[in-house]
């Protein structure tokens, strides 16, 4: 195997996947940072404005609500994801019948678009006439809530329909981690007179950290691209309660028509994802470390 030594190698099979990957997302950006420089409607004459559209987003109080909302947004998928995932996937490793159906389950929703999922719990929030929450609320002697038009509940309802979606994909990647953990050192942690709460703490999680380091990555970038749910539930509504800086890029782009300043939007984005993945790394290094 000395091919895999060879750096050259190496270097031409990563190539094409380097070229790719170069193509459908760094052009992009670069393209999006040129027209966050540009006053545009995607039709007439170009200008040049700078930076300009950045200094107009700091100014807008709708662009501030959606930054605030999206870190809301970005924690309540990352908790029902990662949380909810992780907790299955542990219960599962105690599981001695019946697992792969609980595991199909789970899976089957992030199989499902989006859209399908968001017009499904679209019914499930509904007030009038009541939806399946709403029945269950009167069942218990509650009052039905309109969560979808209330401003206290509005943002938890959309992003907790992103959250549970995707929690079957990090349930498998979390369970694949934990049952790949040496048995010989779970015995013999048992046999020690470890308790399961304190294997899981000081052995399971530190032998999974990568796993868990590459979930939180993916899990906040996913959240930050947060559109579909958002935009077909509530359109960002009502009075920008449930508005994340996705749908507000693409009100600004493509229905008020201003290019310069959905791309200047669409460039923060980016940077966010950068700065969440940079800090999620460091503290996963400080723990290891």
């Amino acid at each position: 195997m000395k091919i895999l030594r060879d750096k050259k190698a190496i270097a031409v099979f990563l190539l094409p996947a380097f070229i790719v990957y170069s193509v459908i997302v760094m052009v992009p950006i670069l393209v999006s940072i040129y027209y966050s420089c540009l006053d545009w409607n995607g039709i007439g004459k170009k200008s040049f404005v700078g930076f300009n559209n950045y200094i107009k987003l700091f100014g807008d109080s709708v662009f501030r609500q959606a930054f605030g909302n999206n870190i809301i947004y970005i924690l309540i998928v990352m908790v029902f994801q990662l949380g909810f995932g992780f907790s299955i996937a542990v219960l599962l490793t105690y599981l001695k019948k019946g697992r792969g159906f609980i595991q199909t389950v789970y899976y089957i929703p992030s199989v499902i678009t989006v859209i399908a999922i968001s017009q499904l719990f679209t019914g499930f929030y509904s007030y009038e006439p009541l939806g399946l929450f709403n029945i269950f609320r009167r069942m218990l002697c509650m009052e039905p809530i309109a969560f979808l038009s209330e401003y206290k509940t509005v943002l938890w309802a959309v992003a907790s329909v992103e959250g549970w979606q995707y929690i079957g994909i990090y349930m498998i990647i979390f369970y694949s981690a934990l049952v790949s953990v040496s048995p010989d050192i779970l015995e013999a942690a048992r046999i020690d007179g470890a308790t399961e709460l304190q294997i899981l703490v000081k052995i399971r999680i530190p032998a999974i950290a990568n796993v868990i380091m590459l979930s939180c990555i993916l899990s906040l970038v996913g959240a930050l691209r947060g559109f579909a749910a958002p935009m077909n539930m509530t359109k960002g509504g009502p009075n920008h309660r449930s508005e994340i800086l996705a749908t507000y890029m693409y009100k600004k782009a493509f229905t008020s028509r201003d290019y310069g300043y959905g791309s200047a939007i669409a460039v923060i984005i980016v940077i966010l994802s950068i700065i969440g993945v940079l800090l999620i790394s460091k503290y996963m290094d400080g723990e290891k470390e």
